[in-house]
């Protein structure tokens, strides 16, 4: 009788195939320590202060209150001598008050 031959697995392979002793490489660690740094930029004129990271907020919230599409871009121009914000937010331009 004819013997049949197998082909020799080895173990690394055979762990490859296995979904149980796999491990999955899709999963990123944890990040540990401080959270990004989130930098808050003011804007001084004529003894008045405005908060920039609060205009750029109002802006996109301003611009949602109208449109469903998500933010893709936003440019905010501020002129403080005239108390004003201008923005463009996906070639959508407004006005805020400051």
């Amino acid at each position: 009788m004819a013997e049949k031959k197998t082909p020799a697995v080895s173990p690394a392979t055979e762990s490859a195939a296995d979904p149980k002793t796999r491990k999955t490489a899709a999963k990123a660690p944890a990040r540990r320590g401080r959270p990004p740094l989130a930098p808050e930029l003011y804007v001084e004129l004529n003894g008045k202060q405005y908060n920039i990271t609060d205009v750029i907020d109002r802006a996109k919230a301003d611009y949602r209150a109208t449109h469903k599409v998500g933010v893709q871009s936003c440019k905010v121009y501020v002129k403080p001598e005239e108390g004003t914000a201008y923005y463009v937010i996906n070639k959508v331009s407004g006005k805020l008050d400051l």
